[in-house]
């Protein structure tokens, strides 16, 4: 059982090997033309350089290449032939392989990368053979095959020849680099922006390209390829290199977008026109996708996907279209006016003459007159007959029909006096007709210009006629007098005078009047008493001077003053008395004598004792008065 199931297994491993093995194999045959799987006798002569040798001379016909090949096979060879020294191969296999032809012995080998000076590959072998010295891959870089022998001929020995074979693997294709204005973007990319390709490679051979509308490669020695962002530019590009040795870089693709996106309309309208049913735009772009701007007259723009329809419904007026792909690209602006209202205008006359002229309220309409274009508001003034055809450019029409009669203007003019009658002659523009008018005459036509009175003037009146020039000159209002109103313009002060301005508000005149000062308004603000004696200070409420004043200087003062006029009052005192007494008497006397006549007795004993009451008042007034007007003084001091 176990037995069996071992036989199994193996028989299972040795098929998994053999489909290894099969997709191995069709992977090189079919994926980069592997020659070597069905020529493998394809094989390149290894070509050495002589170094050094000891011995004897040897002759032509001994050197080494006469008595042995060192041959190197590929896997996918291109062919037989001889590898010079210093020969770049990019073969990802190698096989080194030995044939002897002649007598050598002591055969030495050896595989050395250049760089490092580390060996790959080292061999000795004894007597003649054919092998193989090496197979396998050997990373890029730079080797060296050396290789020494022994040549035999006949009984003679010649030892120590040595040749070298330079070469170099190289299996790395040109690397690619791709900018769009100097920035890197990598393959597939789409961009507005100018493209430049450029291949790497210490070999580089050549470079291919293949432009949008090219069918295969174009190919250049230059390093690089520059792809100007024009429309005519636009498309797919395809790019790669190739090295010397016949390497080639991945194909790199670029899609230049500097077309905008197409606009169409449905139904075969135009851009650019006036229609009467719903409008559909459509934006197309063949490389990204692409919006619909759209906007009605001088609004704000708005997008709408891909396309946008307006119904026959919808405002009628200019609409606006324009279209942006995905890479930025747009569209020139583009306009259809959506026009569904029936047309109305307005035929006007004017007011000075005959002539006619027609309006409309839609700047998108157009009419004509007589069936030629009609400018909106143009004066018509040819008589006769007319037609005016409104159309709002889609469908609909209105027709106004209208007469002009004969257009007279005046051609001259005789014009009348005061008196004589003039003459005004009239023609028709159109045919010539004639007729006049008759100015008559009316008298002198005059004209009056008045001068205001003013406020010390009357008003001056002139009448002067139109015609003739006669005039006479009058007066009307008499001066209608100054209208003052006064402005105080500097205040007056406790010391200082003020001053007011009169002025006139018709005619301006002005004078200027004092104001006197309004002088101090004192108030006691401090009372004090110092060594008996009272001192009170005095504050101006206005201005705020003060001075200061003791009391008994000040009862002193009026004391002194009331003594002198008492000594002054003295020696008049009586003659003051008997004065007053006379007066009294001759007043008294007279109402007496009245009373008397009237008879009335009671009265008169009333005036009696009234004259005496009267004496004896004056007495004492007489007498008392200085004492009086000394008390006085003490009260108020």
């Amino acid at each position: 059982m176990i037995k069996t199931r071992d036989k199994i297994l193996l028989l299972l491993c040795t098929v998994a090997i053999a489909l290894v093995g099969f997709l191995i194999f069709a992977y090189n045959g079919n994926g980069t033309k592997a020659y070597a799987a069905t020529n493998s006798s394809a094989l390149y002569t290894v070509k050495g350089r002589f170094e050094s040798s000891t011995g004897a001379v040897v002759a032509t016909d001994l050197k080494p290449e006469n008595h042995f090949d060192i041959t190197m096979q590929s896997t996918y060879p291109r062919g037989a032939g001889t590898l010079e020294y210093g020969a770049t191969i990019n073969w990802t296999y190698i096989k080194i392989k030995l044939n002897v032809k002649g007598r050598v012995k002591n055969l030495k080998f050896a595989i050395t990368n250049a760089d490092s000076n580390v060996d790959v590959f080292g061999n000795a072998i004894s007597g003649n053979s054919s092998m193989d010295l090496y197979s396998g891959s050997l990373p890029d870089g730079e080797y060296v095959l050396t290789y020494t022998s022994t040549i035999t001929e006949g009984r003679a020995e010649y030892r120590g020849f040595n040749y070298r074979f330079r070469f170099t693997v190289d299996t790395t294709a040109p690397t690619n680099e791709l900018k769009a204005d100097n920035q890197f973007i990598n393959s597939g990319s789409q961009t507005t922006k100018t493209i430049t390709y450029s291949a790497k490679d210490e070999r580089f051979s050549r470079l291919y390209y293949k432009s949008p509308s090219a069918s295969s490669f174009s190919s250049t020695t230059n390093s690089s390829y520059i792809v100007e962002a024009t429309k005519n530019n636009s498309g797919t590009w395809s790019f790669y290199a190739v090295d010397s040795v016949g390497n080639k870089s991945e194909t790199v693709k670029v899609h230049l977008d500097c077309v905008p996106p197409q606009m169409t309309i449905a139904n075969g309208m135009s851009f650019g026109t006036t229609v009467g049913n719903a409008i559909k735009v459509t934006a197309a772009d063949a490389i990204s996708s692409a919006k619909l701007y759209v906007k009605f007259e001088s609004e704000e723009w708005f997008s709408s996907g891909s396309s946008y329809t307006i119904p026959d419904t919808e405002r009628n007026g200019r609409y606006y279209f324009y279209a942006e792909d995905g890479n930025g690209n747009r569209s020139e602006t583009s306009w259809i006016v959506l026009s569904t209202e029936d047309p109305t205008g307005s035929l006007i006359k004017s007011e000075s003459d005959n002539s006619m002229s027609f309006v409309w309220n839609n700047e998108y309409w157009s009419a004509t007159l007589d069936g030629t274009n009609y400018a909106e508001g143009k004066i018509i003034s040819n008589e006769g007959q007319h037609e005016i055809v409104l159309s709002n450019n889609a469908y609909k029409t209105k027709t106004y029909k209208f007469t002009i009669e004969h257009f007279y203007k005046m051609v001259s003019q005789i014009p009348s006096t005061c008196f004589e009658n003039g003459v005004k002659k009239y023609e028709c523009s159109q045919c010539g007709d004639t007729y006049e008018e008759i100015e008559y005459t009316g008298g002198h036509r005059y004209n009056v210009i008045s001068t205001p009175s003013t406020c010390t003037e009357s008003e001056h009146i002139v009448y002067q006629c139109s015609l003739c020039g006669d005039r006479y000159e009058t007066e009307g209002n008499y001066p209608t007098g100054h209208n003052y109103v006064s402005t105080v313009t500097l205040e007056p002060t406790c010391t200082t005078e003020g001053q007011r301005l009169v002025k006139c508000e018709n005619c301006g005149d002005e004078y200027t009047v004092t104001i006197a000062a309004n002088g101090h308004n004192y108030e006691i603000t401090d009372t004090t008493t110092s060594n008996g004696k009272t001192t009170r200070t005095y504050t101006c409420t206005v201005c705020g001077h003060s001075y200061k004043q003791e009391l008994g200087d000040q009862y002193e003062e009026v004391t002194n003053y009331v003594e002198y006029l008492f000594e002054q009052y003295s020696p008049y005192m009586w003659w003051v008395l008997l004065a007053a007494a006379g007066v009294w008497s001759i007043v008294m006397g007279v109402f007496f004598a009245i009373a008397q006549k009237n008879e009335d007795k009671e009265k008169s004993k009333k005036m009696i004792i009234n004259y005496a009451i009267g004496l004896v008042v004056i007495a004492v007034i007489v007498v008392a008065c200085p004492y009086l007007i000394r008390g006085i003084a003490a009260l108020v001091t």
